[in-house]
């Protein structure tokens, strides 16, 4: 499994025979650490910041302020950081974020960098919202390519017990320098729900969740989290399975955790198969005051 995952991802960085855009590698990757430990599963998991990066109508039940960052170190001397933030005015949210990839020594590329802003409008228990997205690519010879692109998203959430969301990524591709950016359009078709209500002690929620990607094989994820949290602090812990973005489109199973502080959430998941070959630990950071 490892070889033909490496074999990918040689191919998808190594220089083209013919002039063309790269690949956005970074919009292909989870949200969130939370996601990340369900099997990158995440357009229904609302009320995150990380939802700018996969679905802006997600926003919608933040009813203050959310923070999140994230840090993925990766094989071949690569490494991931994400930050998000997002917060409430009226019946709109308003929210963005960033995420920087710094791909691996051999790769024909040094980096993917890809900037999001988001907003979103709530009536009721609907929600629908629009993001901008930047997206560049440098190459080896320093020649930065970049593209500027839309998502849509709508969501009907019960609350915070259960959600309905879809998503439509890269609706569109606007070359801003050099080659642009490849940016296939994708949509995510996703089901949360709360087994028992989060307010209480007990956590238990799961998540299942469709993903087409123009030219690519369909994704089905299925994303589980359960645990207690008993005065503000608590533990939960969560599984996921599905096949990666990108490379073999046989499954793979997702695990981790979180610690829950208040409003504070520290994140750990773990990939076994990923697009970078080797077994992935990511590490986040949720606030939500």
């Amino acid at each position: 499994m490892r070889h033909i995952v490496l074999a990918t991802l040689a191919a998808a960085l190594a220089p083209p025979a013919v002039a063309q855009a790269p690949p956005a590698i970074v919009t292909t990757l989870p949200p969130s650490t939370r996601s990340a430990a369900m099997a990158d599963a995440g357009v229904a998991l609302i009320g995150d910041a990380g939802s700018v990066f996969i679905n802006p109508s997600g926003l919608a039940t933040i009813k203050v302020l959310s923070l999140e960052g994230a840090y993925v170190p990766l094989s071949g001397g690569a490494s991931l950081w994400q930050a998000a933030g997002a917060f409430r005015l009226g019946q709109f949210n308003l929210g963005g974020g960033a995420a920087y990839l710094l791909l691996p020594d051999t790769s024909a590329y040094i980096d993917n960098v890809t900037w999001v802003g988001s907003a979103d409008f709530r009536f009721g228990l609907l929600s629908i919202g629009a993001s901008g997205r930047y997206v560049s690519a440098e190459d080896t010879s320093g020649q930065v390519n970049r593209s500027f692109t839309t998502d849509a998203g709508f969501t009907a959430a019960v609350f915070d017990i259960m959600a309905l969301a879809v998503s439509v990524q890269n609706i569109g591709n606007q070359q801003l320098s050099g080659l642009g950016v490849n940016l296939p359009t994708t949509t995510h078709l996703g089901y949360m729900l709360n087994l028992v209500d989060p307010q209480g002690t007990g956590r238990l929620l799961g998540t299942i969740e469709w993903v087409w990607t123009e030219g690519r094989d369909t994704r089905f994820l299925v994303g589980v989290e359960a645990g207690a949290v008993i005065k503000g602090a608590g533990v939960v812990l969560r599984a996921g399975y599905g096949p990666a973005p990108l490379g073999p489109t046989e499954g793979r199973w997702t695990f981790g955790g979180g610690v829950l502080l208040g409003r504070l959430g520290l994140d750990y998941a773990y990939q076994a198969e990923n697009f970078f070959g080797d077994a992935v630990h990511s590490f986040g950071l949720r606030l939500t005051p």
